[in-house]
């Protein structure tokens, strides 16, 4: 039988999480698939990434990261720092649970025993920026601070579309707003262009779009990179088309390339708001981001 550590932000988006882990315990408890389980609540930032970076090799059989994409990246951090090896188990509960929804992770008890039961790892790729690590997205630009500006109760009750509605509000300020010009330097790509985000993502779901980067795997050694260029109004409707019919990476305002290493610094306009996996990156542009390939072990259906 395995022994197991679940790492749980209770403040997490989805209300009922408590009883479906008790459920899921109890489930694997019955079974008798684990006979051991040790419990840590987060309390505030870096909680998770701390305690679990201190796990020792064969500490535990598996670690479940039960919480939002921010309680992943820092549950995913500390694993990867630990050197420890174990492999990771994740019960979204959060708002758009992006890596989950692209793994197709399982959302009952029922289907997460299940898949615990069968033990299938995948080796999945980090991705790297400065002395921070990111598992699905890093994001940059003029839209960024949308997370931070939806109120926690429009999450829980809105879900992501409480995003997409802060979105449509910040959208038409932000196009007629200061320009933002960007450098970029990737052996793929060399460029200063203006831009209103750009996006450096490991998966291919971003903000619960699910083929936001269709060409983008977590276990393929590279980082796929779309910068969205100026947007004018007249645009904006053809876009969102092709972003929801996923082939916006073939429109002309939209650059999209897959790299290995990739620096961004700032040429025009004020600084902006760099998120990864729903954290804030406090330094701000300029930015070196590198791709670790088989990083960490996740558990999958």
């Amino acid at each position: 039988m395995k022994k197991a550590l679940f790492v749980i932000n209770p403040s997490s988006g989805k209300q009922n999480i408590m009883s479906t882990i008790e459920e899921i315990i109890a489930k694997l408890v019955m079974k008798q698939m684990v006979n051991h389980i040790d419990v840590f609540y987060t309390q505030k930032k870096d909680d998770a990434k701390i305690h679990v970076q201190g796990l020792m090799p064969g500490e535990y059989d598996f670690v479940v990261a039960v919480g939002g994409d921010g309680t992943l990246n820092e549950v995913v951090s500390g694993l990867y720092l630990s050197k420890s090896d174990i492999p990771l188990a994740i019960i979204s509960a959060g708002t758009v649970n992006d890596f989950a929804t692209y793994l197709q992770l399982p959302q009952t008890p029922d289907k997460f025993v299940e898949m615990i039961e069968q033990f299938t790892i995948k080796e999945v790729d980090l991705g790297k920026v400065d002395n921070e690590y990111f598992i699905n997205v890093l994001a940059g630009g003029l839209l960024t601070d949308i997370a931070y500006k939806v109120p926690k109760d429009h999450k829980a009750v809105l879900g992501k579309f409480a995003y997409y509605l802060e979105g449509a509000i910040e959208l038409p300020k932000q196009m007629i707003g200061p320009k933002l010009k960007l450098r970029f330097e990737s052996e793929e790509l060399t460029d200063t262009m203006e831009a209103l985000v750009f996006l450096i993502t490991n998966s291919k779901s971003v903000g619960g779009f699910d083929k936001a980067a269709p060409e983008a795997s977590v276990s393929d050694g590279y980082l796929d990179v779309l910068v969205l260029k100026k947007v004018t109004l007249l645009n904006t409707p053809e876009l969102l088309f092709k972003a929801l019919t996923a082939e916006h990476h073939n429109h002309p305002d939209i650059e999209y390339f897959q790299t290995k290493k990739i620096r961004i610094e700032l040429v025009e306009g004020e600084d902006v708001a760099i998120d990864y996996d729903g954290e804030f990156l406090e330094d701000g542009l300029p930015i070196e981001v590198s791709i670790i390939e088989k990083a960490v072990k996740v558990i999958i259906p």
